[in-house]
């Protein structure tokens, strides 16, 4: 008993527990990075003078914003309309309300569209640059003269994406001589700077859908504040407009159905007012039975086309006023105001982001330096072989 404790006790000795293990690792972890600390403290300098850099020479940019609801998708201005309509055997359904409206998840394509994106560029504004002189939104991303200089971009521009700048050369270049368009073809097409001025809207414009509130934000990035507040509410407008376009075409459409449909029932109720004045004309007496019930099959034909006659002159006055009637399809609970604090650049986040970037990139090569190292070795070592 007393030689197998001994043997337990021996072999519990040998072997070292997890606990120890992970404190050897530990220990030999934070040594290593005690001798490498001039390192660390080099490349978490050197990538902080860059954080520092970036941050104060990237450009100045605010938002503005806007906060809209979308008006209801139908009214039920058409109710009585699909009545009579049933009574006439015309089912026309629930897309004839006068009142539909587009969705507002479509609010997204919308903005997105080079004809919206159009109206856009044709922005006045007033910039800095231009000496109190408007110019639209297309000039300033056109012509360098109205744009502040941004040294981050040029040198990323020049560094970072020269590649890219020359295979978009040549690129477009190609396209230039394969590209030959139709002068019958009428589709929309943009040139070169419009493209690059559709790049640069889309990329400063922000449209968010809330569906669980029910409302919608429009924001608009730019170097200026008070361009960026009236850029947004043009975005406000020409949306607004797009909605309303299409509203007004449905309301046209329902009109035209309303006009066609009471035309219809007012000669369908001349025809039966005329049958039954000539048949009272010929038949004063009414010495008949079956006389009688002409005349009271004739009166009911006439009583119904009247009713719907009557009820159909009431619609189409209703259409036509409804067409005339503008009412605003986004209502307005947070209007466009020029932003005083810049949105950009978040200097304290930029070199925040920047230390902890170096720091980790100085113990990641630490620790990574050995194993590429040895790959290397071994490498060598195979083609000496």
């Amino acid at each position: 008993m007393v030689q197998e404790k001994y043997s337990e006790d021996n072999n519990r000795n040998l072997i070292p527990s997890q606990e120890a293990t992970d404190e050897i690792d530990l220990t030999e972890i934070l040594r290593k990075l005690w001798v490498k600390r001039k390192f660390i403290l080099k490349t978490t300098g050197i990538f902080l003078l860059i954080g520092l850099f970036v941050a104060l020479f990237s450009p100045i940019k605010y938002t503005a914003h806007c906060t809209v609801v979308p008006q209801s998708g139908k009214d039920g201005s058409g109710g009585n309309l699909g009545g009579l309509a049933a009574m006439m055997g015309v089912n026309i359904g629930t897309g004839a309300s006068g009142g539909e409206t587009l969705s507002p998840n479509v609010y997204p394509q919308i903005v997105k569209s080079v004809p919206f994106t159009r109206e856009i560029m044709q922005t006045p504004i007033k910039v800095e640059k231009s000496e109190g002189k408007e110019i639209t939104l297309y000039d300033f991303y056109t012509n360098k003269e109205y744009q502040p200089f941004n040294l981050i971009g040029s040198v990323k521009k020049y560094t970072i994406g020269l590649p890219f700048l020359l295979i978009n050369a040549i690129r477009g270049s190609d396209m230039q001589e394969e590209a030959h368009p139709s002068d019958s073809l009428s589709l929309p097409t943009l040139n070169k700077d419009e493209e690059r001025v559709y790049q640069a809207i889309q990329g400063s414009m922000q449209l968010n859908l809330n569906p669980k509130e029910g409302y919608i934000t429009i924001d608009y990035t730019f170097s200026e504040a008070e361009a960026a507040a009236r850029i947004t509410d043009k975005v406000r407008k020409t949306l607004e407009q797009y909605v309303m376009a299409f509203k007004s075409e449905k309301m046209e459409d329902n009109l035209a159905f309303v006009q066609q449909s009471f035309d219809e029932a007012q000669e369908d109720f001349q025809q039966k007012q005329e049958r039954l004045a000539i048949f009272q004309d010929a038949n004063r007496g009414l010495t008949t039975a079956s006389a009688r019930a002409t005349e009271q099959r004739l009166r009911s034909e006439y009583d119904i086309a009247f009713t719907v006659y009557n009820e159909l002159a009431k619609q189409l006055e209703q259409a036509k006023l409804a067409v005339k009637e503008s009412k605003p399809v986004l209502t307005v609970i947070e209007p466009v105001v020029v932003p005083v604090q810049k949105s950009a650049p978040r200097r304290s986040i930029i070199i925040a982001g920047f230390l902890f970037l170096g720091l980790v990139a100085a113990i990641g090569w630490i620790f990574t330096k050995p194993f590429i190292a040895e790959v290397v070795q071994g490498v060598k070592q195979e083609k000496e072989e």
